[in-house]
């Protein structure tokens, strides 16, 4: 299994609800590698997307497709610069109610109390500049595309660029590892992380792992699925 260094430049800005943060919500400082999975299958035009349902997804369909990708995470925590993820301050403009009364956000006709969805536009996405890092494992066979889209309508723009692996400290997500591949937990008992963040019930990140610890943890899920 072929395993590659990945780096992700944020060309327009990248928003997704993850955490609140005072009257708004804040977009994650990493990028999820089942984001960037299934942002990968559309940039190539491969496969369908999944439709929104009632029921908890499995993200079954992802084993059908032979790459993988780890956590994308900022420069410092990959060891290659001393980047952090930079976000954009609030939108605090409520543009919900379609007016700019006087240089304010509120007309004194309107009351604000009773304006739907008041935080809408207090997000904070991630800036253009943000630089993530990332390995993928294939089999030998898939392209990395030029850019791929991603975020909430997938609004967010990346530039995708292979870079060398090696020097790489890399990022796992554990929901993937053992509810995706069905990796057993005996082969995580004995590793020690000196990072960890349950993020949402499908981004349990943990790290850092050398490149040749992300190849064999992968490629023992991927063999059992293949088997």
């Amino acid at each position: 299994m072929r395993v590659r260094g990945v780096r992700l430049t944020v060309l327009e800005p990248v928003n997704y609800y993850y955490q609140p943060s005072g009257r708004g919500n804040r977009t994650s400082p990493f990028i999820g590698d089942i984001a960037l999975k299934y942002a990968m299958l559309h940039q190539l035009g491969v496969g369908e997307a999944p439709e929104p349902g009632k029921f908890v997804p499995n993200y079954s369909e992802l084993r059908e497709y032979s790459f993988w990708f780890s956590v994308a995470v900022p420069g410092y925590l990959a060891g290659m610069d001393s980047s952090y993820t930079e976000f954009f301050k609030q939108i605090t403009r409520n543009t919900m109610q379609g007016i700019d009364y006087n240089g304010s956000n509120q007309h004194p006709l309107i009351k604000v109390g009773g304006i739907m969805y008041k935080n809408f536009y207090f997000q904070q996405p991630m800036k253009p500049g943000n630089r993530f890092y990332a390995l993928i494992l294939d089999d030998g066979r898939w392209e990395l595309p030029n850019v791929l889209r991603v975020g909430t309508g997938k609004t967010g723009m990346l530039k995708v660029e292979e870079i060398e692996p090696e020097k790489m400290r890399c990022y796992l997500n554990l929901y993937t590892l053992t509810k995706i591949l069905s990796v057993k937990r005996e082969a995580l008992k004995g590793r020690e992380f000196s990072y960890s963040e349950h993020a949402v019930i499908q981004y349990f990140v943990v790290g850092p792992v050398t490149v040749e610890e992300f190849r064999d943890l992968y490629s023992e899920g991927v063999s059992w699925h293949a088997s």
